[in-house]
């Protein structure tokens, strides 16, 4: 079934289909979240959230794009109108983070088995916070276009601007992202002092790693690393090397029930919402 057909048989109140299409886009919503929020409890309720705003306004999906391109629109109006997120008021701005690269009170070797891991959580977690020092139209211009690699007339039509206009928030977000790096960053840069396996301790301290409930990796976090992308001195392969994040939830199933027992859509109720 073709996305025009799939769309209609959803307006029309079948079930299946509707999951079908939230079931296409739900991964999608869940890692721009991600990585727009870092925090993998809160990217969950903004997704299941963005895909309930997507059903109830199913129709006013006019068809002029793709049904992705529309999604993420949806999508990034909810995000950047978020209230002030947690990681947000802890680094307000990049000196705040610097700051907090610079004080670490435990370097000791980490050793155990699981170092490995414990590095990619929390290089992972470092180079994502570094986004929260972006204002949110540069942070979302960022993962659009340099972690998502959506084409600037895609992008731009996504974030309601033009092109050019796009381009020059990627650029300004890419320099900001590159400057800190630059300066801070032993990945990045290895002539910084900063390296991933001597913040072990300090961000399990902290609470930032929690080895029982790991926010980026392990089997049921991410569903590949990109392990051949990795280029020490390259911001793409920096980014791209995080995988593809997992949600822990099947957010198609999950609001399938809800219209099972509710019966809304378009925020109306429709009394043969079935199969």
């Amino acid at each position: 079934m073709d996305e025009k057909a799939l769309i209609a048989a959803c307006l029309a109140g079948n079930r299946q289909s509707l999951e079908t299409l939230i079931g296409s886009i739900q991964e999608q919503i869940f890692n721009l979240a991600m990585r727009f929020l870092w925090h993998r409890e809160d990217a969950e309720d903004a997704t299941q959230e963005i895909l309930v705003k997507l059903i109830t306004n199913l129709s006013k999906f006019g068809g002029k794009s793709k049904f992705s391109t529309w999604a993420y629109r949806v999508a990034t109006n909810y995000l950047i109108n978020l209230k002030q997120t947690r990681l947000e008021g802890a680094f307000s701005s990049f000196e705040v983070f610097a700051q907090d690269l610079r004080t670490v009170k435990n370097t000791a070797d980490y050793g155990l088995p699981d170092q490995d891991l414990m590095v990619k959580e929390v290089k992972t977690g470092c180079t994502l916070a570094m986004l929260q020092c972006l204002d949110r139209n540069l942070r979302m211009a960022f993962i659009l276009g340099s972690v998502l690699n959506i084409k600037s007339s895609v992008a731009a039509e996504i974030t309601d601007t033009t092109p050019a206009n796009f381009r020059k928030r990627l650029e300004l977000a890419r320099k900001r992202i590159g400057t800190f790096l630059q300066g801070h960053c032993g990945v990045y840069n290895p002539q910084n002092a900063c390296r991933c396996p001597k913040r072990i301790h300090d961000a399990q301290a902290s609470g930032r790693v929690q080895p029982g409930n790991m926010n980026f990796v392990g089997a049921d976090k991410v569903a590949q690393y990109n392990e051949e992308m990795e280029e020490l001195n390259s911001m793409a392969g920096i980014y791209h090397n995080h995988g593809h994040f997992r949600g822990n939830t099947d957010f198609a199933k999950q609001l399938g029930a809800m219209l099972a027992s509710k019966q809304i859509l378009d925020g109306e109720s429709r009394p043969g919402l079935g199969g």
